[in-house]
């Protein structure tokens, strides 16, 4: 019998797909996964079909689930991500899955947050990033539901943590918002048209530190902070431990490519390759490619927003390092390798 029965809320999501799969395979764990649209097919875990935003559904869905003694939540308001997020509605749904799931089985609360804590969309932060830095003027559903949190955990036998990765990279068919494929597929656009692999951003984002996180390390942290006591009510930065700068990675992009490395040329990709699914079809079509619309690709205003940021990306690890998790990755090779896997999937040329 499992000793741990983890309830993982947006369970097919970027950041808790991985985590999801991992608990599964992990001996002593059960793993349930809640969101809107459970997948077809499972593995070790379950699924169970619920609307975030009804309590009465929420409180159904742990029901079926059982006696919950982890409870992760990776879920967004359903209007999609932007700028300012929807306060009430985030805090609503946060709310309706704590209310159901705070039982006696319960020990801990994991609460996925991000590099928006710090204002990353707003301007230059100061950096490195640590986790006691103030907070921004609001709103920012971040400080809500963390608030939340740390009110419902009062008097209560449960602890609770919280994680703020910076770009989350994976290997994810299907999943446009992605560096990784943006940077293929307009790798393999440029290619095509034998034009240089330009950088389509701004000069200060060119020469910028930034940092990546990878989500199989993410899915490693959440499994350790949800059972470590030097974790308990804490909110910790996760990233790939190191930094780069793209005016160091897009020659060596450019070389894997096989392509020209050019300029700095700011474009705005959304505008500039929306008449380019002609030239991504052709290119689907001699290569064999599992996608013939390029949107399901590479989310270009991702791109945009990425490469629009003439700022310091860069988070402190020492909260982590202190409290045990110790593990990095090299993301410059974790780019190329990502780059393979997806070659070898046949989403990208």
């Amino acid at each position: 019998m499992a000793d741990n029965l983890a309830l993982i809320a947006g369970a097919t999501g970027a950041a808790a797909s991985r985590l999801t799969a991992l608990l599964a395979a992990t001996p002593g764990w059960q793993v349930v996964g809640l969101c809107r649209n459970p997948p077809a097919a499972a593995g070790a875990e379950r699924y169970i079909a619920t609307d975030f935003t009804d309590p009465e559904s929420c409180r159904a869905a742990v029901e079926r689930a059982g006696a919950v003694t982890h409870f992760v939540y990776s879920a967004r308001a359903p209007f999609g991500e932007g700028g300012v997020e929807d306060v009430p509605a985030n805090i609503a749904m946060l709310r309706n899955l704590l209310d159901a799931v705070d039982r006696p089985a319960l020990r801990h609360v994991h609460l996925l947050e991000g590099g928006k804590w710090y204002g990353l969309h707003l301007g230059a932060m100061l950096t490195p990033t640590r986790e006691d830095d103030p907070r921004h003027l609001p709103p920012n559903f971040y400080y809500d539901q963390q608030d939340l949190l740390t009110q419902c955990r009062r008097g209560k036998a449960w602890t609770w943590s919280a994680s703020r990765p910076q770009y989350l990279v994976d290997v994810a068919p299907g999943r446009a918002r992605n560096l990784i494929t943006v940077v293929g597929a307009y790798a393999a656009i440029c290619k095509e048209l034998g034009a240089p692999f330009d950088f389509p951003g701004k000069p200060g984002a060119y020469t910028a530190l930034s940092e990546l996180t990878d989500t199989a390390l993410l899915a490693r942290f959440i499994r350790w902070a949800i059972t470590e006591p030097r974790a308990a009510d804490q909110a910790f930065n996760v990233t790939n431990g190191d930094m780069f700068r793209w005016s160091r990675l897009w020659p060596r992009l450019a070389e894997y490519f096989g392509l020209r490395c050019g300029m700095v040329r700011p474009l705005k990709l959304e505008r500039w390759m929306a008449d380019k699914q002609p030239v991504w079809q052709r290119i689907a079509q001699r290569h064999g490619l599992r996608y013939a619309n390029v949107r399901d690709v590479a989310l270009w205003a991702y791109g945009d927003f990425v490469w629009n940021i003439d700022w310091d990306v860069v988070s402190s690890m020492s909260r982590a390092r202190a409290a045990g998790f110790v593990e990095h990755v090299d993301s410059e090779a974790l780019f190329v390798r990502h780059l393979d896997a997806y070659r070898a999937l046949k989403v990208l040329p």
